[in-house]
Protein backbone atom coordinates (compact mmCIF):
# COMPACT_ATOMS: atom_id res chain seq x y z
CA UNK A 1 0.00 0.00 0.00
CA UNK A 2 1.18 3.11 -1.02
CA UNK A 3 0.55 6.06 2.05
CA UNK A 4 -0.14 9.37 0.59
CA UNK A 5 0.89 12.34 3.05
CA UNK A 6 0.32 16.15 1.85
CA UNK A 7 2.33 18.48 3.94
CA UNK A 8 0.62 21.52 3.67
CA UNK A 9 2.24 24.80 4.83
CA UNK A 10 0.71 28.40 4.99
CA UNK A 11 3.78 30.34 3.47
CA UNK A 12 7.09 28.79 1.91
CA UNK A 13 9.10 32.08 3.05
CA UNK A 14 8.73 34.84 5.79
CA UNK A 15 8.38 38.96 5.21
CA UNK A 16 11.53 40.22 3.88
CA UNK A 17 12.54 36.56 3.66
CA UNK A 18 13.80 34.83 0.94
CA UNK A 19 12.88 31.22 2.79
CA UNK A 20 12.28 29.58 5.86
CA UNK A 21 13.51 26.64 8.08
CA UNK A 22 10.44 25.02 7.55
CA UNK A 23 10.87 25.09 3.90
CA UNK A 24 14.89 24.31 3.96
CA UNK A 25 13.36 20.83 5.77
CA UNK A 26 10.91 20.27 3.75
CA UNK A 27 13.63 20.45 0.70
CA UNK A 28 15.74 18.08 3.02
CA UNK A 29 12.66 15.44 3.79
CA UNK A 30 11.17 15.18 0.35
CA UNK A 31 13.87 13.60 -1.35
CA UNK A 32 14.73 11.31 1.59
CA UNK A 33 11.55 9.56 1.91
CA UNK A 34 10.76 5.81 0.72
CA UNK A 35 9.42 6.36 -2.62
CA UNK A 36 8.09 3.13 -3.00
CA UNK A 37 5.83 3.26 -0.04
CA UNK A 38 5.13 7.19 0.06
CA UNK A 39 3.94 9.56 -2.20
CA UNK A 40 4.46 12.42 -0.72
CA UNK A 41 3.05 16.07 -2.03
CA UNK A 42 3.53 19.75 -0.69
CA UNK A 43 1.00 22.68 -0.81
CA UNK A 44 0.75 26.28 0.49
CA UNK A 45 -2.42 28.32 1.34
CA UNK A 46 -0.66 31.20 0.20
CA UNK A 47 -0.16 32.78 -3.05
CA UNK A 48 3.43 31.61 -5.25
CA UNK A 49 6.16 33.93 -3.97
CA UNK A 50 9.92 33.97 -4.02
CA UNK A 51 10.51 31.48 -1.74
CA UNK A 52 8.40 28.75 -3.20
CA UNK A 53 9.86 29.92 -6.48
CA UNK A 54 13.51 29.14 -4.96
CA UNK A 55 11.88 25.75 -3.67
CA UNK A 56 11.25 25.45 -7.35
CA UNK A 57 14.46 26.00 -8.68
CA UNK A 58 15.44 23.50 -6.24
CA UNK A 59 13.90 21.00 -7.59
CA UNK A 60 10.81 20.14 -5.40
CA UNK A 61 7.01 20.09 -6.78
CA UNK A 62 4.78 22.17 -4.79
CA UNK A 63 1.43 24.11 -5.26
CA UNK A 64 -0.27 27.40 -4.08
CA UNK A 65 -3.55 27.95 -3.21
CA UNK A 66 -3.37 32.21 -3.36
CA UNK A 67 -5.41 32.33 -0.70
CA UNK A 68 -5.69 35.41 2.16
CA UNK A 69 -4.19 34.59 5.83
CA UNK A 70 -7.96 34.80 6.86
CA UNK A 71 -9.75 33.57 3.70
CA UNK A 72 -12.54 30.98 3.93
CA UNK A 73 -12.64 29.88 0.32
CA UNK A 74 -9.38 28.21 1.57
CA UNK A 75 -11.51 25.14 3.25
CA UNK A 76 -13.55 24.30 0.41
CA UNK A 77 -10.52 24.64 -1.99
CA UNK A 78 -9.22 21.99 0.21
CA UNK A 79 -11.58 19.80 0.12
CA UNK A 80 -11.59 19.25 -3.90
CA UNK A 81 -7.90 18.98 -3.85
CA UNK A 82 -8.28 15.95 -1.02
CA UNK A 83 -11.05 14.74 -3.48
CA UNK A 84 -8.48 15.18 -6.06
CA UNK A 85 -5.15 13.68 -4.70
CA UNK A 86 -6.81 11.57 -2.08
CA UNK A 87 -4.26 12.07 0.88
CA UNK A 88 -4.09 9.18 4.35
CA UNK A 89 -1.96 11.92 6.21
CA UNK A 90 -2.16 15.49 6.17
CA UNK A 91 1.13 17.01 7.99
CA UNK A 92 0.48 20.54 9.33
CA UNK A 93 2.88 23.54 9.62
CA UNK A 94 1.73 26.86 10.41
CA UNK A 95 -1.01 28.38 12.14
CA UNK A 96 -3.41 28.75 8.90
CA UNK A 97 -2.39 25.23 8.03
CA UNK A 98 -3.07 24.10 11.26
CA UNK A 99 -6.20 25.34 11.70
CA UNK A 100 -7.85 25.07 8.12
CA UNK A 101 -6.28 21.81 7.78
CA UNK A 102 -7.43 20.27 10.79
CA UNK A 103 -11.00 21.43 9.80
CA UNK A 104 -10.40 20.12 5.92
CA UNK A 105 -9.51 16.84 7.71
CA UNK A 106 -12.06 15.80 10.14
CA UNK A 107 -14.58 16.73 7.29
CA UNK A 108 -12.89 14.71 5.21
CA UNK A 109 -12.34 11.95 7.45
CA UNK A 110 -8.02 12.12 6.56
CA UNK A 111 -6.31 12.01 10.24
CA UNK A 112 -3.81 15.09 10.54
CA UNK A 113 -0.44 15.90 11.91
CA UNK A 114 0.23 19.36 13.70
CA UNK A 115 4.17 19.77 13.65
CA UNK A 116 5.52 22.86 15.70
CA UNK A 117 8.79 24.52 14.76
CA UNK A 118 9.55 26.87 17.02
CA UNK A 119 8.42 28.51 20.85
CA UNK A 120 6.75 31.79 20.55
CA UNK A 121 6.25 34.70 23.13
CA UNK A 122 2.63 35.27 22.38
CA UNK A 123 -0.19 33.11 20.46
CA UNK A 124 -1.93 35.54 18.55
CA UNK A 125 -5.46 36.38 19.58
CA UNK A 126 -7.25 34.94 16.81
CA UNK A 127 -5.78 31.73 17.24
CA UNK A 128 -6.80 30.76 20.66
CA UNK A 129 -10.04 29.38 19.83
CA UNK A 130 -9.12 27.33 16.65
CA UNK A 131 -6.65 25.76 19.31
CA UNK A 132 -9.33 25.25 21.93
CA UNK A 133 -12.21 23.86 19.50
CA UNK A 134 -9.65 22.10 17.03
CA UNK A 135 -7.13 20.06 19.48
CA UNK A 136 -8.74 16.97 19.41
CA UNK A 137 -8.85 16.78 15.60
CA UNK A 138 -5.35 16.39 15.68
CA UNK A 139 -4.14 12.64 15.93
CA UNK A 140 -0.34 13.69 16.08
CA UNK A 141 1.42 16.48 17.25
CA UNK A 142 5.12 16.97 16.73
CA UNK A 143 7.62 19.26 18.25
CA UNK A 144 11.41 19.61 17.55
CA UNK A 145 11.94 20.36 21.13
CA UNK A 146 11.18 19.45 24.60
CA UNK A 147 10.30 23.64 24.68
CA UNK A 148 8.04 23.45 21.96
CA UNK A 149 6.08 20.35 23.36
CA UNK A 150 5.51 22.39 26.64
CA UNK A 151 4.36 25.21 24.09
CA UNK A 152 2.15 23.31 22.24
CA UNK A 153 0.59 21.36 25.32
CA UNK A 154 0.20 24.78 27.75
CA UNK A 155 -0.37 27.86 25.11
CA UNK A 156 -1.93 25.86 21.93
CA UNK A 157 -4.21 23.12 24.14
CA UNK A 158 -3.06 19.96 22.57
CA UNK A 159 -3.46 17.10 24.49
CA UNK A 160 0.02 16.17 25.74
CA UNK A 161 -0.01 12.43 25.45
CA UNK A 162 -0.59 12.87 21.65
CA UNK A 163 2.16 15.23 21.25
CA UNK A 164 5.96 13.57 20.63
CA UNK A 165 9.27 15.03 20.84
CA UNK A 166 11.04 14.67 17.60
CA UNK A 167 14.20 16.68 17.24
CA UNK A 168 15.29 18.18 13.72
CA UNK A 169 18.48 16.89 11.76
CA UNK A 170 20.94 18.06 8.85
CA UNK A 171 21.62 16.25 5.90
CA UNK A 172 25.29 15.71 7.56
CA UNK A 173 26.60 14.69 4.19
CA UNK A 174 26.66 18.07 3.41
CA UNK A 175 28.45 19.86 5.80
CA UNK A 176 32.07 18.73 6.64
CA UNK A 177 34.32 20.55 7.76
CA UNK A 178 36.48 22.17 4.88
CA UNK A 179 39.81 21.32 4.26
CA UNK A 180 42.23 24.85 4.46
CA UNK A 181 43.24 25.63 1.38
CA UNK A 182 39.55 25.72 0.27
CA UNK A 183 38.62 28.38 3.30
CA UNK A 184 41.60 30.16 2.37
CA UNK A 185 40.20 30.55 -1.04
CA UNK A 186 36.94 31.33 0.28
CA UNK A 187 38.01 33.87 2.57
CA UNK A 188 39.85 35.38 -0.41
CA UNK A 189 36.51 36.13 -2.09
CA UNK A 190 34.91 37.96 0.92
CA UNK A 191 38.16 39.95 1.17
CA UNK A 192 38.95 38.62 4.29
CA UNK A 193 42.91 39.29 5.37
CA UNK A 194 45.08 36.36 6.45
CA UNK A 195 45.36 35.66 10.23
CA UNK A 196 41.76 36.93 10.82
CA UNK A 197 39.43 35.21 13.16
CA UNK A 198 35.65 35.50 11.64
CA UNK A 199 33.19 35.64 14.04
CA UNK A 200 29.58 35.09 12.50
CA UNK A 201 25.85 34.12 12.79
CA UNK A 202 23.25 33.03 10.48
CA UNK A 203 19.64 33.68 10.42
CA UNK A 204 16.68 35.62 9.62
CA UNK A 205 17.53 39.12 10.60
CA UNK A 206 14.45 39.42 12.66
CA UNK A 207 13.78 40.22 16.27
CA UNK A 208 13.26 36.54 17.39
CA UNK A 209 17.46 35.87 15.92
CA UNK A 210 18.85 38.75 18.13
CA UNK A 211 21.00 39.99 15.53
CA UNK A 212 21.21 43.31 17.08
CA UNK A 213 22.75 41.72 20.40
CA UNK A 214 25.58 39.92 18.12
CA UNK A 215 26.42 43.57 16.83
CA UNK A 216 26.49 45.02 20.02
CA UNK A 217 29.04 42.43 21.20
CA UNK A 218 31.26 42.91 18.03
CA UNK A 219 30.75 46.82 18.86
CA UNK A 220 32.18 45.94 22.11
CA UNK A 221 35.09 43.13 21.10
CA UNK A 222 36.23 45.45 18.98
CA UNK A 223 37.29 48.10 21.69
CA UNK A 224 39.12 45.71 23.36
CA UNK A 225 43.32 45.43 23.52
CA UNK A 226 44.96 42.45 23.01
CA UNK A 227 42.85 40.65 20.87
CA UNK A 228 43.24 39.01 17.07
CA UNK A 229 42.49 41.50 14.24
CA UNK A 230 38.38 40.44 13.56
CA UNK A 231 35.93 40.64 11.05
CA UNK A 232 31.98 39.42 11.56
CA UNK A 233 29.78 37.85 9.27
CA UNK A 234 26.20 38.56 8.94
CA UNK A 235 24.51 35.70 7.28
CA UNK A 236 20.85 36.18 5.95
CA UNK A 237 18.28 38.72 5.09
CA UNK A 238 14.57 39.83 6.79
CA UNK A 239 12.62 42.51 7.84
CA UNK A 240 15.25 44.37 9.84
CA UNK A 241 17.97 44.32 7.11
CA UNK A 242 17.88 47.62 6.73
CA UNK A 243 18.03 48.32 11.10
CA UNK A 244 21.30 46.03 11.21
CA UNK A 245 22.84 48.00 8.87
CA UNK A 246 22.16 51.18 10.01
CA UNK A 247 23.15 50.13 13.78
CA UNK A 248 26.07 49.00 12.15
CA UNK A 249 27.32 52.57 10.94
CA UNK A 250 26.13 54.18 14.36
CA UNK A 251 28.40 51.61 15.90
CA UNK A 252 31.43 52.72 13.88
CA UNK A 253 31.88 49.08 12.53
CA UNK A 254 31.15 48.90 9.49
CA UNK A 255 34.82 48.21 7.71
CA UNK A 256 34.83 45.06 9.99
CA UNK A 257 30.89 43.63 9.27
CA UNK A 258 30.38 41.59 6.21
CA UNK A 259 26.82 41.58 5.08
CA UNK A 260 26.53 38.60 2.84
CA UNK A 261 22.32 38.70 2.14
CA UNK A 262 20.75 35.06 1.70
CA UNK A 263 22.61 32.95 0.77
CA UNK A 264 22.26 28.91 -0.38
CA UNK A 265 25.88 27.88 -0.69
CA UNK A 266 25.79 27.69 3.47
CA UNK A 267 28.49 25.33 3.46
CA UNK A 268 30.94 27.11 1.76
CA UNK A 269 30.13 30.40 3.87
CA UNK A 270 30.07 28.26 7.30
CA UNK A 271 33.12 27.40 6.47
CA UNK A 272 34.30 31.01 6.66
CA UNK A 273 33.52 30.84 10.28
CA UNK A 274 35.86 30.15 13.42
CA UNK A 275 33.30 31.17 15.89
CA UNK A 276 29.23 30.82 15.38
CA UNK A 277 27.03 32.97 17.51
CA UNK A 278 23.47 31.76 18.12
CA UNK A 279 22.09 34.69 19.90
CA UNK A 280 18.51 33.76 19.70
CA UNK A 281 15.62 35.20 22.29
CA UNK A 282 13.57 32.70 21.76
CA UNK A 283 13.35 29.18 19.56
CA UNK A 284 12.87 25.48 18.47
CA UNK A 285 15.89 24.36 16.92
CA UNK A 286 17.72 26.01 14.20
CA UNK A 287 18.81 24.38 11.73
CA UNK A 288 21.90 25.92 11.60
CA UNK A 289 23.17 25.04 14.79
CA UNK A 290 23.26 20.59 13.68
CA UNK A 291 25.27 22.39 10.16
CA UNK A 292 27.81 24.46 12.33
CA UNK A 293 27.88 21.15 14.74
CA UNK A 294 28.23 18.94 11.86
CA UNK A 295 30.83 21.46 10.26
CA UNK A 296 33.01 21.73 13.82
CA UNK A 297 32.36 25.21 14.44
CA UNK A 298 33.17 26.74 17.82
CA UNK A 299 29.46 27.92 19.28
CA UNK A 300 28.48 30.62 21.29
CA UNK A 301 24.54 30.56 21.80
CA UNK A 302 22.34 31.89 24.23
CA UNK A 303 20.76 29.20 26.32
CA UNK A 304 17.07 29.49 24.97
CA UNK A 305 14.63 26.95 24.23
CA UNK A 306 15.97 24.35 22.28
CA UNK A 307 19.15 25.32 22.16
CA UNK A 308 19.61 24.85 25.13
CA UNK A 309 18.50 21.23 24.70
CA UNK A 310 21.17 20.33 22.59
CA UNK A 311 23.65 22.33 23.92
CA UNK A 312 26.36 21.60 26.77
CA UNK A 313 27.86 24.48 28.78
CA UNK A 314 31.41 24.06 28.52
CA UNK A 315 31.34 20.74 26.70
CA UNK A 316 30.24 21.07 23.16
CA UNK A 317 29.31 25.13 23.35
CA UNK A 318 29.86 28.29 25.52
CA UNK A 319 25.84 29.63 26.73
CA UNK A 320 24.89 32.53 27.75
CA UNK A 321 21.56 34.32 28.91
CA UNK A 322 19.59 36.07 26.06
CA UNK A 323 19.59 39.51 25.23
CA UNK A 324 22.90 40.17 26.95
CA UNK A 325 25.20 42.03 24.61
CA UNK A 326 28.06 41.43 27.43
CA UNK A 327 27.49 38.17 27.65
CA UNK A 328 27.68 37.42 24.26
CA UNK A 329 31.42 39.36 24.33
CA UNK A 330 32.70 37.99 26.97
CA UNK A 331 32.31 34.81 25.96
CA UNK A 332 33.10 35.28 22.14
CA UNK A 333 36.66 36.70 23.87
CA UNK A 334 36.78 34.10 26.08
CA UNK A 335 37.53 31.47 22.75
CA UNK A 336 39.86 34.18 20.98
CA UNK A 337 42.02 33.62 24.08
CA UNK A 338 41.66 30.06 24.66
CA UNK A 339 42.25 28.48 21.38
CA UNK A 340 42.20 25.09 22.84
CA UNK A 341 38.46 25.38 24.46
CA UNK A 342 37.20 26.41 21.16
CA UNK A 343 39.13 23.38 19.32
CA UNK A 344 37.93 21.02 22.16
CA UNK A 345 34.30 22.40 22.28
CA UNK A 346 33.94 22.31 18.37
CA UNK A 347 35.44 18.74 18.48
CA UNK A 348 32.73 17.94 20.31
CA UNK A 349 29.64 19.35 18.86
CA UNK A 350 31.51 17.27 15.82
CA UNK A 351 31.11 14.41 17.57
CA UNK A 352 27.05 15.21 18.91
CA UNK A 353 26.52 16.06 15.32
CA UNK A 354 25.75 12.16 14.90
CA UNK A 355 22.79 12.10 16.61
CA UNK A 356 21.03 14.81 14.07
CA UNK A 357 20.95 13.35 10.76
CA UNK A 358 18.04 14.41 8.77
CA UNK A 359 17.20 10.74 8.01
CA UNK A 360 16.46 9.48 11.36
CA UNK A 361 13.68 12.34 11.39
CA UNK A 362 12.49 11.31 8.00
CA UNK A 363 12.78 7.74 9.11
CA UNK A 364 10.47 8.18 12.13
CA UNK A 365 8.01 9.73 10.77
CA UNK A 366 7.37 7.73 8.14
CA UNK A 367 6.89 5.04 11.13
CA UNK A 368 4.21 7.76 12.03
CA UNK A 369 2.51 7.43 9.12
CA UNK A 370 2.59 4.23 8.81
CA UNK A 371 0.83 3.88 12.70
CA UNK A 372 -1.88 6.47 11.52
CA UNK A 373 -3.00 4.73 8.51
CA UNK A 374 -3.24 1.31 9.84
CA UNK A 375 -6.28 -0.49 8.71
CA UNK A 376 -7.39 2.56 5.92
CA UNK A 377 -8.08 0.72 2.52
CA UNK A 378 -5.20 1.11 -0.48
Amino acid sequence: MTIRVLHICDKFGVSGSTIHGVSRLLSWWLPRYDSGRFEVRLLGLRPADGASETLRRGGLDLECLGKGKFDLTTLPALLRLFREWRPDVLHLHGYGASNFGRMAGAVAGIPSIVHEHAVFPKVPAYQIPFDRSLSRRMVRGLAVSAAVKEFMVRRRYMPEDRVEVLLNGAPLEEFRPSPPDAVEEERRRWGIPPGCVVVGTIGRMDEQKGNRYFMEAAARLLQRPGLPELRFLIVGDGPLAGERREQCRTLGIADRVIFTGYRSDIPRIQSLLDIQVFPSLWEGVPLTLFEAMAMERAIVSTDVDGLGEVLRHEENALLVPPRDAEGLAAAIEQLLCDRGLARSLAAQALRDSRDYDVQRTVDRMEEIYDQMTVGRAA
